[in-house]
């Protein structure tokens, strides 16, 4: 039988070029991998950490019990413990969300308040490539592009902070980090909710996954987490490409439509972000195509958060919302 591997040689390579002594937040739920990750943190000498566990109001006393582990874990590691709270089914209910949007939002938020307490600008979370091949697949299903596929980034800004969120485990499988705690001693939590089939996210774990590694022969967790990686390589690349066509306040349609659909849609995109930020879907993404391509109304259509595109003389430019009198 083979002998389980000690990760931290891997991890060391995968954290040469972290800084270890500038304030950093390590995002721990009290599971497996959040628990592994600390314990790899540890061991690599990183001198100013601190733990933080949020509370997503939605499991009653076991998710209590979570806090004063997570709390408690991080007292025997000599670290601060920063602990946030949140009602994920009213924020649901108020935004419109499900309930795993809602919680990803409140624990993004959170996530930014600690680091900044903590005089922080990087955030460790414990994702692992399995989370990769999981993303990859529901991003898949919804037809995204590059960047759908690839939504789970070793590194990305969090939300417009100036935090960034590290994931240092993309190139550990989860059965390598099952392994690893459990040569490793270490204690954890299991969340009760991550065997249950209402999740979309459980459903591709514990159904897509695995029946996919029987029709192909083999694991494929490694080597779609291989793909995403390449993938978001491809996808920065393309960005810097086309970020001077997207620079300018009013685009010319005529200069648009002579570019091929691919960077029509990227320049959109792109252009689309800056001047009414946030990130357009792909309908979104086509009607402004649309608008560009064609001559015939509409020349105006909505976009999020009140603004505006309209099309005039030759040129596309976006409204932003107009502000209330008093």
């Amino acid at each position: 039988m083979e002998q389980p591997r000690d990760l931290l040689p891997r991890f060391l390579a995968a954290v040469a070029d972290v800084g270890r002594a500038a304030p950093a937040v390590v995002a721990v739920s009290g599971g497996r991998d959040s628990v592994a990750l600390l314990d790899l943190l540890g061991r690599s000498e990183f001198k100013n950490l601190a733990v933080a566990h949020f509370h997503h109001g939605l499991r009653g006393a076991s998710a209590d019990a979570d806090v004063a582990f997570v709390r408690d874990l991080a007292a025997r590691c000599g670290l601060p413990f920063i602990l946030g709270r949140g009602d994920t089914r009213a924020r649901a209910r108020k935004m419109g969300e499900s309930l795993e949007e809602a919680a990803r939002a409140l624990r993004r938020a959170f996530l930014a308040r600690a680091a900044r307490k903590h005089g922080a600008t990087t955030v460790f979370l414990g994702h692992h490539a399995g989370d990769v091949a999981e993303t990859l697949l529901f991003h898949l299903a919804r037809g995204s592009g590059p960047r759908g596929l690839s939504a789970l980034r070793a590194r990305a800004a969090l939300d417009g902070t100036g935090i960034d969120l590290v994931r240092l485990l993309l190139g550990f499988g989860p059965d390598e980090i099952a392994r690893y705690a459990a040569t490793r001693g270490l204690e954890f939590r299991t969340d009760e909710t991550n065997a249950s089939r209402a999740h979309t996210r459980n459903r591709l774990r514990h159904d897509v996954l695995p029946a996919l590694a029987e029709a192909v022969g083999f694991d494929p967790v490694a080597p779609m987490a291989r793909a995403a990686a390449i993938l978001a390589d491809e996808d920065a690349w393309l960005e810097e490409l086309v970020a001077d066509d997207a620079r300018p306040h009013v685009l010319s349609t005529r200069a648009l439509a002579a570019m091929p659909d691919a960077r029509q849609r990227r320049v959109l995109r792109a252009w689309l972000r800056r001047c009414a930020g946030g990130e357009a879907d792909f309908a979104t993404v086509e009607r402004a195509r649309q608008i560009a391509l064609s001559s015939a109304p509409p020349a105006k259509i909505n976009l999020p958060r009140g603004h505006h595109l309209r099309r005039r003389a030759g040129q596309l430019f976006v409204e932003a919302p107009r502000r209330r009198a008093g």
